[in-house]
């Protein structure tokens, strides 16, 4: 559908919707106006009546009465009026007019009980209005009523004269302004898009800049003429810079590669001082402790093995990154898990001690050999163990705990090993719990952080077949729990 004619059935659309609503008020309001103004007559007419009447009862007069009935009856054809006495005689100007039976016996009971009583008949769609009023009992000692039936059907078809009126005007105007629009669009608006359309057809055939389009008028079409014309000068103007662009496309494109090539070697740079800071870390806190109890010879054996260890670890982690390759993970071998947590604590020891930080180790008094990587599961714990080291401020504790759990492996519930680390520290964000086992993701960088610990924690978990969860309060402490299948040696 074209615009024109969009254009025209919206305008079309909001004409009846409006006109529509403003008639509908318009006949309401004429209908309630008129209603009120029969009212208004009706009772002064009623009251006039009721004066005369009274007067020609006290006088003792009934002939005047019903000459002045006969007199409505003649100058007013539509009002019909009857005087009801104690003796149910009425007395009106046209016998012959017959009543609703409603009518007669609402107006009987009004007569009956001295009431005054208006309403319209019938309450849906009235033909009449219907007014009774009692005797003054100062003016006239004769009790009855005066009642005023008027017809409606002058109202009415007042009301019908303005209701076609309103139509005739409303339809009219709104096929004349459809057909208005119709036109005036076409030639306002139809015509220029075309040539326009025809323009932009001809221009995406065309190898060489098209003629410009003629700019008539200062309005919107006018403006989107001159911009085509504008467009199609600085398009084939571009065209002939694309081959200048690509080239510094190409140089860009280089840029970016070489940019490329020094973020992996800034990433394998914090690789590389994560993977050999915590080592580094426990050497330093062994040296420290061998200074301190170097005439133990049993002290000085024990801690020198740590460091020989750690050194060995450092070679390893060494040996990989120059190879250039992704970590291999060791082949996994029967291992006791609470010696292997216990090497770890005691690495940690002497750092904790020196922190005011108290570590507890639960564990069953045995557990069954495990066939797991020995260097993965102290990689995991040293890992964790040295954020809850990095989290405690002034003195806190740490509990680890080991112990036989299950897992959901591949559909099937297994046994597993679980292991839980908590921390009494500063615990973790809300908003960072999405982001903590991200790479390079630490809200530590100010005091040495790499974001690499918790990363590689996920890695190894999941390289082992198992899960990590961390649970964590802001200002009270973190907690992780660590599944992994329980794999007895064979």
């Amino acid at each position: 559908m074209s615009v024109i004619y969009k254009l025209t059935f919206s305008l079309f659309a909001l004409s009846l919707l409006v006109f529509g609503i403003y008639g509908t008020y318009q006949l309401r309001t004429e209908a309630e106006n008129l209603r009120d103004d029969v009212e208004q007559e009706t009772r002064l007419l009623a009251h006039s009546l009721l004066v005369s009447i009274e007067n020609a009862l006290r006088d003792q007069q009934p002939e005047d009465v019903q000459e002045l009935l006969q007199q409505i009856e003649r100058l007013r054809p539509s009002v019909d009026v009857r005087v009801y006495l104690p003796d149910d005689m009425i007395r009106s100007g046209a016998e012959s007019l017959n009543w609703p039976q409603e009518v007669e016996q609402s107006l009987s009971r009004a007569a009956r009980e001295r009431a005054i009583t208006e309403f319209y008949f019938p309450a849906d769609e009235p033909d009449f209005l219907v007014l009774s009023l009692p005797f003054n009992e100062a003016s006239t000692a004769l009790p009855g009523n005066l009642a005023v039936v008027r017809s409606l059907q002058k109202m009415k078809a007042d009301l019908n004269k303005t209701k076609t009126s309103i139509l005739l005007s409303f339809f009219s105007f709104i096929l004349f302004t459809s057909l208005l629009c119709f036109v005036l669009g076409h030639v306002y608006i139809s015509r220029p898009l075309r040539e326009l359309r025809q323009a932009m057809l001809a221009f995406r055939k065309s190898t060489e800049p098209p003629a410009p389009l003629p700019v008539t008028g200062a309005d919107e079409l006018a403006s989107a003429r001159q911009e085509f014309n504008r467009m199609t000068a600085e398009l084939f103007s571009a065209y002939r810079r694309l081959d200048a662009e690509t080239q510094q496309r190409r140089q860009l494109q280089r840029a970016l590669q070489n940019a490329d090539k020094m973020i992996t070697i800034g990433q394998l740079s914090a690789g590389l001082a994560h993977e050999i800071g915590s080592p580094l870390q426990v050497l330093n806190g062994r040296a420290r402790a061998l200074a301190k109890n170097g005439e133990d010879p049993e002290e000085v054996r024990r801690i020198a093995s740590i460091l020989v260890d750690q050194t060995d670890r450092i070679t390893r982690i060494v040996q990989r990154l120059l190879e250039f390759a992704p970590r291999h993970s060791a082949e996994a071998a029967p291992c006791n898990v609470i010696q292997a947590v216990a090497e770890v604590i005691d690495m940690l020891g002497f750092e904790a001690r020196r922190q005011g930080v108290s570590m507890t180790y639960a564990h069953p008094d045995t557990l069954p050999l495990l066939l797991i990587n020995k260097d993965g599961i102290q990689q995991i714990v040293l890992n964790l163990l040295s954020n809850a080291l990095a989290a405690i401020i002034d003195g806190g504790s740490i509990a680890i705990d080991l112990s036989q759990g299950s897992i959901v492996y591949a559909d099937n519930e297994i046994a597993a090993l679980r292991l839980t680390v908590s921390d009494t520290g500063t615990g973790i964000a809300a908003e960072h719990l999405p982001h903590l086992f991200e790479p390079y993701f630490t809200t530590r960088g100010k005091q040495g952080g790499t974001g690499l610990g918790l990363a590689v924690v996920k890695t190894l978990v999941t390289e082992m077949g198992g899960s990590v969860v961390a649970e964590t309060e802001y200002g009270r402490g973190s907690r992780f729990i660590i599944h992994l299948p329980w794999k007895p040696p064979s």
